[in-house]
């Protein structure tokens, strides 16, 4: 079966894009944003998280006063492209206006209105082929302002709480006088909090747990990927680490957040000096299986061994 692609409505985002092979299915906002706001399994259940009572919205003095009276930024859920490091109001854009999209020769490209104030220009194009069980993401900015802009490609994935994350630890060893190993650690993360396990090989965060106090912390994921199992599915994002550029975030090129709601899976470019009319890019390969490993959050060689064989 080729891919499929057609417009469609889903819950309360309005008019989205639908891209099918068969196998896995990918739904698109052109309403607003845009969101991948739906990823699963053909006829089976949304693996992302949706925000379908717009609970997480971000207003205050100094979005309303960049970017007009009543502006607010929307997470929606889903998948969103932000820029990084992150500032407020810079970074949380109001993209509540339409997109346009343009049917590709292997998938479909998302383009919002520019960025007012801004003047940055982000698109996403979504590349399916037929008969894979994973999309390309490629997603890109454009510098429309008369001035340098250094930024950063942040792509977050928002997914349903309840299973467990996975990101791998750098294992190289070429100077023992020299660290290659940073974690980064945000003020409302606590260290010793229960659900985060250090290991040698691996950091996992389960995220079965309530509790009153979120987690966001980052690493320098030479590795180039991040995972997160739940139930009956494991999702895995894959990117290219540059171990010789400079990273936001104390050189962090993956990031995590985690509330009660949702998980965040962030991987992010490395730091461009952008003149006016440069461009970037960062390039996810996002795949979901239906093989989960048996494995508790500490078994460092379980989990090893299923990320060998997947």
């Amino acid at each position: 079966m080729s891919v499929e692609i057609k417009e469609t409505n889903f819950e309360n985002y309005g008019k989205c894009v639908k891209l099918s092979n068969g196998l896995i299915d990918v739904l698109v906002t052109i309403d607003f944003g845009p969101r991948i706001i739906y990823f699963g399994f053909t006829g089976q259940k949304n693996i992302l998280y949706n925000d379908i009572e717009r609970k997480y919205a971000t207003s205050n003095s100094s979005i309303t006063e960049r970017y007009g009276k009543n502006a607010a930024f929307f997470h929606y859920g889903g998948h969103r492209l932000c820029l990084s490091p992150k500032k407020m109001p810079e970074t949380f854009y109001p993209d509540n206006e339409p997109v346009t999209y343009s049917i590709l020769s292997e998938g479909v490209s998302f383009t919002p209105s520019r960025q007012k104030k801004n003047d940055i220009q982000l698109r996403i194009e979504v590349i399916m082929s037929e008969g894979t069980e994973d999309i390309m993401v490629v997603h890109s900015a454009k510098n429309c302002s008369k001035e340098r802009q250094t930024l950063a490609l942040s792509a977050i994935t928002m997914l349903n709480n309840g299973g467990l994350e996975v990101l791998p630890l750098n294992m190289q060893n070429d100077n023992p006088l020299i660290p290659n190993r940073t974690i980064s650690l945000w003020p409302d993360t606590a260290v010793s909090d229960q659900r985060i396990y250090m290991g040698n090989k691996f950091i996992t965060i389960n995220c079965n747990e309530n509790s009153e106090n979120n987690i966001k912390l980052g690493i320098n994921n030479t590795c180039g990927w991040v995972s997160y199992f739940n139930q009956d599915y494991t999702l895995i994002k894959r990117y290219v680490h540059n171990a010789q550029a400079a990273y936001p975030d104390f050189g962090c090129s993956c990031e995590t957040f985690v509330c009660n709601d949702y998980v965040e899976l962030e991987t992010l470019s490395p730091l461009y000096n952008l003149e006016p009319g440069d461009a970037i890019r960062h390039v996810e390969n996002i795949f979901i299986s239906k093989s989960v490993p048996d494995t508790n959050p500490n078994d460092e060689e379980k989990i090893d061994k299923f990320f060998n064989e997947t």
